[in-house]
């Protein structure tokens, strides 16, 4: 038995969770140090009477070795927080939990990780909101990492929208990986985890998706991000609870605004009514309230410059900067490049008559080849 063993064990005793676990283990040093302590050191902590009566049966530690076996077959990480891998967001909590289940490859470190989250009885205007900001957002920073908690709704409705624009996008569960809830988004997981996504629990198996488990999660929502968005919601959810722990960790909160009207809109304007999450209207004010600029390096994109011929000069920089950068605005293209507007829309129509170029809705230009 290794030191994983023990922290698996551990994580899975009756009343102890990952959450206790990593306080006894600042405690006593390891995990290891809690198994071998004596009856009266255990008595000590705030968990004692939890632990004594589990601690010395055998089953505890055979059920660990055989959680990582399983775990090991299904290609799922165990990241204990030791670990170099373990989320350094995340870490920073105070309340971070001591092991972490994960299944995919995204990076949990990503250089931009926007959480977005909301009612689970979306309406349309709250579908669209996510999908384009999404959509912007990942056009000018193809290396963000979008997460949710794969409800129904907003949830969904994110992990949807990152997998149209093939960029990775991350589920916490608030049960084992051994199953998926709601069942309705089997598909919606699959494709996550193929397309560069994951899958990201604190819970073993054979975890039901119970009530505080999802209260729980929240927290790891909030904290692997720097910034909540809340889409759409009612004067009281999930989406709330999240949106305050955020503020808690000092994380940037910000909210789309709805009619006075809209039900589902009520807990998005009162977070704005009392400053607890900033307005934003798109990914442009997001990313003016991250002080984000536009990467250089964009997600999995090949770096080759292309050939196009029978370009002019200007019609080379046009390309050579969509390229590096991604789609963008006419304005943007002007304004990087030092081109009058007048003199590049001239060149902007020629190249998306020959076909070099074409727009994308909100008026992003990309290259066509």
């Amino acid at each position: 038995m290794d030191e994983l063993d023990y922290l698996l064990a551990l994580t899975q005793m009756k009343g102890i969770g990952s959450i206790r676990a990593k306080q006894l283990i600042d405690y006593f040093g390891s995990a290891k140090a809690v198994f071998e302590a004596d009856a009266n050191t255990l008595m000590l902590t705030h968990a004692g009477e939890v632990l004594l009566p589990q601690i010395d049966n055998p089953k505890v530690l055979a059920n660990a070795h055989n959680e990582r076996l399983w775990a090991e077959s299904k290609h799922i990480r165990l990241i204990a927080m030791q670990d170099d891998d373990y989320p350094s967001r995340l870490k920073d909590v105070p309340d971070a939990p001591a092991l972490l289940y994960y299944l995919g490859d995204a990076s949990l470190n990503a250089s931009h990780a926007v959480s977005i989250v909301g009612t689970r009885s979306a309406t349309q205007y709250g579908r669209d909101r996510v999908r384009e900001l999404v959509r912007d957002l990942c056009q000018a920073l193809p290396d963000t990492l979008i997460i949710s908690g794969l409800a129904m709704g907003i949830d969904v409705a994110a992990h949807n929208a990152a997998l149209e624009m093939h960029v990775p996008t991350v589920g916490v569960l608030a049960h084992g990986l051994d199953t998926i809830y709601p069942i309705q988004h089997r598909n919606v997981a699959k494709a996550m985890v193929q397309q560069h996504g994951g899958l990201i629990t604190e819970y073993p198996t054979r975890t039901e998706p119970v009530r505080g488990n999802f209260l729980a999660r929240n927290r790891i929502i909030a904290a692997l991000s720097d910034v909540v968005v809340v889409a759409e919601s009612k004067e009281r959810g999930g989406a709330l609870v999240t949106a305050r722990i955020a503020n808690s960790y000092s994380r940037e909160v910000t909210a789309f605004p709805g009619r006075i009207t809209d039900e589902k809109s009520k807990g998005c304007n009162a977070l704005i009514r009392n400053n607890q999450a900033c307005l934003i209207t798109d990914a442009a004010d997001l990313m003016k309230q991250m002080q984000w600029e536009p990467g250089t390096l964009p997600f999995m994109r090949d770096n080759s410059e292309p050939e196009i011929p029978n370009l002019s000069p200007i019609g080379h920089q046009v390309v050579n900067l969509i390229h590096d950068r991604g789609a963008l605005k006419a304005e943007q293209i002007s304004e990087i490049l030092g081109i009058e507007r007048f003199l590049l829309s001239d060149e902007l129509l020629q190249m998306e008559l020959d076909g070099i170029i074409h727009t994308l809705p909100g008026d992003l230009i990309e290259t066509a080849r």
